[in-house]
């Protein structure tokens, strides 16, 4: 009896045993299990971790381009650039630079925190603009992986006068020689414009209007003439067309060029640009004589004091060179004057050559 007792009582407290070592392991996988289900979301959510906080600044615009569409010459275009500091410091804006017609400004601030936004606010003028037009501005920032970041404003500019081309060039022209160059001026077939009146101030140019039509647009080709008996050097003048256009009720076009002689100079004029002070500064201009008899240059005046004038002759009657210098002791302001060469040609006894620049001032000069 005392046998079997011990022998059940042995068997219970195995199976109790097992049970409970069971029931341990259990257990512990549960554990696990609720451990790892901790760690599991973000694993298989396969995000990437949010920045550290010493993470660079990053700069993130919306729409870094923006299209205006068609404006009519003169309007204002206005935009408002957003963008966002993704990084994990503050975004500093250092500065935006435009081009030429455009203005900008940072109208929020200027330094911007993490997960914040800015503002740029940009301005083009198309007054003197025609067309299909991009500007393009940049913005400088402390985003050591862009420090430069590009905007863009782009679309096209309607015109209800136009002229092509813009300007008249005649180029270099020999005197006595006629030239001829023509300019279009045109305006919406379908809008009750017209030109009333055509002028220029120069008693050399003569202008023809001829009436010319092209698909939806019609209005006037210009035929601008140079005379025969224009005088040496350059010409500069401006035709006037006046119209009944409200928006456009005048167009200025400029004609300019140069009318040269037997002798030709090279270049026509001398620009010192800026000179700094106490050093002076020189330009050398090549004389050539195009004639079939030989021409003498025989002296070079300057009408500036602080200005000297040196002649040397590299083929007698044929070829000089002039050598224009602005002394190291001229005085800060504009050098203005010309210097005068004399010659034995029959029609061309004195020529002038102007002269341009500025002297800085001392403290100018250290800059």
């Amino acid at each position: 009896m005392l046998s079997f007792s011990l022998l059940r009582t042995s068997r219970v407290w195995h199976v109790a045993s097992v049970v409970d070592f069971r029931l341990l392991r259990l257990s512990v996988c549960v554990a696990l299990l609720y451990a790892s289900s901790i760690v599991v979301p973000v694993e298989h959510a396969g995000a990437e971790a949010p920045p550290a906080a010493t993470a660079a600044p990053h700069i993130v615009f919306r729409d870094p381009v923006f299209d205006f569409g068609k404006v009519e010459q003169g309007a204002l275009v206005n935009h408002l650039f957003r963008f966002i500091n993704q990084g994990g410091q503050d975004l500093r804006i250092e500065s935006v630079k435009t081009p030429c017609g455009c203005t900008a400004a940072v109208i929020s601030a200027e330094v911007i925190p993490p997960g914040q936004e800015g503002t740029i606010s940009a301005t083009f003028d198309t007054a003197t603009f025609t067309g299909e037009s991009v500007k393009k501005l940049s913005v400088y920032s402390n985003d050591p992986a862009q420090s430069v970041t590009t905007l863009t404003l782009q679309g096209e500019i309607l015109v209800e006068v136009t002229v092509d081309p813009a300007q008249v060039y005649l180029g270099r022209v020999r005197r006595g020689e006629e030239v001829v160059r023509s300019v279009d001026v045109l305006y919406d077939a379908s809008k009750p414009i017209t030109i009333t009146k055509i002028e220029n101030t120069s008693p050399f140019l003569s202008i023809e209007a001829q009436d010319l039509e092209k698909p939806g647009q019609k209005g006037k080709k210009l035929l601008v003439t140079l005379k025969k008996n224009v005088p040496l050097g350059r010409l500069n003048d401006e035709i006037h067309v006046t119209t009944t256009s409200e928006k456009r009720p005048r167009v200025d076009i400029p004609v300019f060029g140069s009318i040269e002689g037997d002798v030709v100079m090279a270049p026509p004029q001398v620009s010192f640009g800026l000179v700094r002070n106490g050093e002076g500064k020189s330009q050398e201009i090549s004389i050539k004589n195009r004639a079939a008899t030989p021409v003498h240059i025989t002296a070079a005046q300057s009408s500036n004091a602080n200005v000297v004038a040196t002649l040397t002759t590299i083929k007698d009657g044929e070829e000089y060179k002039l050598t224009v210098s602005a002394k190291q002791t001229s005085p800060a302001g504009k050098i203005t004057g010309e210097v005068q060469l004399t010659s034995d040609h029959p029609t061309e006894k004195t020529l002038s050559i102007p002269l341009y620049g500025m002297v800085a001032e001392k403290q100018q000069a250290q800059q």
